[in-house]
């Protein structure tokens, strides 16, 4: 048995990821795509290894509250909640600081954390956020911007012809057909909406940021931001970076 075992969540728009980390490493994670799944893997986690306390981070308020309800039937463990009021080891310059979203505060958090010096953070899944700290730790505010998914979805309903198509990146420089034309438009779009938007956010900063990606999109995104670090991970650990920074709240 573990002797600390604590279980970071990260509820997304689209699905929801939880970590086990016994004390600093990361014993075992998955996505899962509803509440009532999220649920049955903490009760199997749960037998094999009690959990001692639980980090929840999410952006989708009712399925927090159902989660909420399901742990305290499931294990006694305390939940803390991440959020602008607890304890970060950034400044936060973003206005007003609570509708900051609490998965980009554990990402930010522990990107500054585990490397000194400014930072770009993106996060690329449904909404694609990308957020800046500088190299004296101030949370400096960032991007937010609809992801290929929600923006073929968004055609789809909005025009009368268009479809929903396979989101693969295709060759050449033109589409050549509708669907190659959407699919230019929607991941190649991105990408050059990110890589333009780091152009910007680099002449902001006084020294060479580190960046870091995460989220759904971050293999594609990796191929055309080379040096790039990528962290798969990244607000799990974030998570779990804020929970040991505030041991007595829950």
């Amino acid at each position: 048995m573990f002797r600390s075992t604590w279980l970071t969540i990260d509820v997304g728009n689209s699905n929801i990821k939880i970590g086990l980390f016994s004390g600093d490493h990361l014993q075992k994670t998955t996505n899962e795509h509803s509440v009532k799944e999220v649920l049955g893997t903490i009760a199997d986690w749960q037998a094999e290894t009690p959990i001692t306390r639980v980090g929840l981070c999410s952006v989708v308020p009712q399925q927090s509250d159902l989660l909420l309800a399901g742990i305290n039937q499931l294990s006694g463990a305390p939940v803390f909640c991440v959020n602008s009021n607890v304890n970060i080891p950034l400044r936060i310059d973003y206005t007003p600081a609570e509708t900051l979203g609490p998965d980009r505060l554990a990402a930010a958090s522990y990107a500054s954390c585990k490397k000194s010096g400014s930072h770009i953070i993106i996060d690329a899944g449904t909404a694609i956020t990308i957020d800046a700290v500088s190299e004296n730790g101030i949370f400096l505010g960032g991007i937010i911007m609809p992801g290929p998914t929600l923006t073929n979805r968004a055609l789809v309903k909005y025009t009368a012809k268009l479809p929903r198509v396979p989101l693969t990146l295709p060759s050449g420089a033109v589409g050549r057909s509708t669907v190659e034309a959407l699919q230019h438009g929607l991941v190649h779009g991105m990408t050059d909406a990110v890589t333009s938007a780091l152009v910007r956010i680099r002449e902001t900063l006084t020294s060479t940021p580190t960046i870091t990606i995460t989220g759904g999109w971050h293999r594609l995104l990796a191929d055309k931001i080379p040096e790039a670090q990528i962290d798969p991970h990244l607000v799990l650990h974030g998570i779990k970076l804020l929970l040991h920074l505030n041991p007595e709240a829950a």
